[in-house]
């Protein structure tokens, strides 16, 4: 095989090298295969049975997750757990082979089946993909009743390998020796994805989405994967070898500089100092945050919490724990914690009892809450109780307009009457803020400024929705330009509408880890960035090497400049004549 290069999805950092593990699905094959009747009982016993077998594995799973990655990551087995207690399925099953006299495999197959077909209607990759949890437990339990063993036990490697599969299950995926597991590359899969999670949380190298991947490549071909750039090289000749070597050591070598920065403060040479933030929606992400520099955390994204617990919805009591371990990780730091944001890809469509047109335009973010103050008022009342643990600050996404606002801040109000009439502790003064991610926001920033404590500018859906480009449309992607004019400007009267009112204000998209976004949002006046944890080092490194003032001209000169590609051409020549020894950020 010719050295042919895959594009797809960098999920977790990283170049690996080496030779390619293939897990070929071995699917059980299932007939329907009538019974007698008085096989029915047995047949009953031996469902239970494998239901019951199918939980022991899980829960063996699940401990064994919560001993190497802790409990937020092993939650992602509650799911499956709840799938093989579940009365619904178990007793649609067991009907099935009473009254139909079928096997028990057949009867599985058809009630599965049935509600996949529901998961494949709904036009949303986040809830398809939750999909994947029922076929992971479907898959376990037809192994099981057919006597066989679970496939692809990756704990028990003794050899360096790069898996490469079709898809890889929670299931697998927890199984991954992460001593000999140096890259993965997946067809199916995305950034939002279990395996893409659990990747970074081993810091596996890894791409997705690679489509075809685990088709062409064979076990034991010599292949690259690139989770920097997103993509795979199959069988590279030698001097593609080299180079990637030659990056890979650069790589490493570069990440042990970085870390030298740990403790040293992000400030420019004429002394701004600039705060670095994490993004992260798992707890357990705080240490390795912390290790890497952050200053706090900017953005917790708490919609992990819904979808661990998918289908049923987080208690309020789920809430607080979560938040509670948050608040007391981070201290002596802060914690910026999102309200439920699902919509788009990640649209909880069953808590709407309906399929959205549009969802990424639709009943998502705080117009759900909204319309089901049920499941708001457990997040607030969880939130708050929390905040009684370490200083947390709550903030509310999509928001459009000051009605929101004040409704948003009705109900908070609520919350906390509650609690105080309950005699339960909370932090009186929490702070407010809302993210401006929507143009309307942006246009009126100088009077939502008056209404609360901080912004936080959501840059990744500010520029899809200004620019009106789905950036998920290959067809349009090209478009999506975080250096538009449009989107510099609204940004500078965001910024000077919160300077006007005293509050601080913080960019927490991909643009606050791009080192051309660095200089330029740092020259519009933001002093507060949050990113992905694994480009802080970086942008660390590049703003010690930056004067506040220069960057202030030089965004002076680009806001009346009219095409993002000048922009772009003239802040590379300005960081390349003050970086000579180049500059690296991971995109993520």
């Amino acid at each position: 095989m010719s050295a042919e290069q895959q594009p797809g999805i960098g999920v977790s950092a990283g170049i690996s090298i080496g030779r390619a593990l293939v897990l070929e699905t071995h699917e059980v094959s299932i007939y329907r295969l009538p019974i007698l009747p008085r096989d029915v009982e047995p047949e009953l016993e031996r469902w239970r049975q494998a239901l019951g077998e199918a939980k022991r594995q899980l829960q063996q799973l699940r401990h064994r997750i919560e001993d190497e990655l802790g409990e937020n990551y092993s939650a992602i087995f509650d799911a499956h757990l709840l799938l093989v207690e579940d009365h619904g399925m178990i007793d649609s099953v067991s009907k099935a082979i009473r009254e139909q006299r079928v096997n028990a495999e057949w009867a599985l197959k058809e009630n599965v089946d049935a509600h996949l077909r529901v998961f494949q209607q709904i036009n949303d990759r986040y809830i398809q993909e939750r999909g994947g949890d029922l076929e992971d437990v479907h898959r376990r339990l037809q192994r099981i009743l057919a006597g066989s063993l679970i496939h692809h036990d990756l704990s028990e490697l003794t050899e360096d390998v790069i898996v490469v599969a079709e898809g890889l299950s929670p299931s697998d995926t927890a199984l991954l020796n992460k001593e000999h597991v140096i890259g993965m590359a997946v067809d199916e899969g995305s950034r939002t994805s279990h395996t893409a999670i659990i990747a970074r949380a081993l810091e596996i190298p890894a791409v997705l989405g690679l489509g075809t991947i685990s088709q062409k490549v064979r076990t034991g071909d010599l292949i690259v994967v690139d989770g920097d750039r997103g993509h795979v090289l199959v069988n590279p000749d030698p001097s593609q070898i080299e180079e990637y070597e030659r990056r890979q050591r650069e790589w490493e070598a570069r990440e042990k500089e970085l870390q030298k920065l740990r403790d040293l403060p992000a400030v420019t040479e004429d002394k701004v100092e600039v705060k670095l933030l994490a993004n992260i929606e798992l707890p357990d992400e705080i240490e390795p945050a912390v290790k890497r520099g952050a200053s706090g955390i900017g953005l917790y994204r708490s919609e992990f919490l819904y979808l661990q617990r998918s289908p049923t919805l987080p208690s309020e009591q789920e809430h607080y724990l979560a938040y509670r371990d948050l608040a007391e990780k981070v201290q002596p730091h802060f914690a910026v914690i999102r309200t439920l944001d699902l919509g788009g890809e990640k649209y909880f469509h069953s808590v709407l009892d309906r399929e959205e047109i549009n969802p990424v335009m639709g009943m998502r973010a705080i117009r759900l809450c909204f319309r089901r103050p049920d499941i708001f008022r457990s997040q607030l009342r969880g939130i708050l109780r929390a905040s009684a643990h370490g200083t947390i600050r709550m903030m509310f996404p999509m928001v459009t307009g000051i009605g929101e606002v004040r409704q948003a801040r009705s109900l908070f109000e609520e919350a906390r009457e509650e609690l105080r009439k309950e005699g339960q502790p909370f932090d009186e003064n929490m702070k407010i803020g809302i993210m401006i991610e929507v143009p309307a926001a942006a246009a009126v920033a100088d009077l939502l400024a008056a209404e609360v404590d901080f912004f936080s500018i959501g840059t990744n859906d500010l520029i899809q929705y200004t620019l009106a480009i789905d950036r998920g449309n290959q067809s349009v992607s090209y478009l999506y330009q975080p250096l538009h004019p449009a989107i510099l400007r609204q940004i500078k009267f965001v910024v000077d509408a919160a300077r006007r009112h005293g509050i601080p204000v913080s960019v927490c998209g991909e643009m606050a880890s791009d080192p051309l976004g660095v200089m330029v949002l740092i020259g519009l006046g933001l002093t507060e960035l949050s990113m992905n944890a694994l480009s802080i080092p970086s942008v660390k490194n590049i703003i010690r090497s930056l004067n506040a003032a220069d960057l202030r001209k030089i965004a002076a000169k680009v806001l009346n400049m009219g095409t993002p590609t000048e922009i772009e051409e003239h802040l590379m020549r300005e960081l390349q004549s003050r970086l000579p020894g180049g500059f690296s950020c991971p995109v993520h």
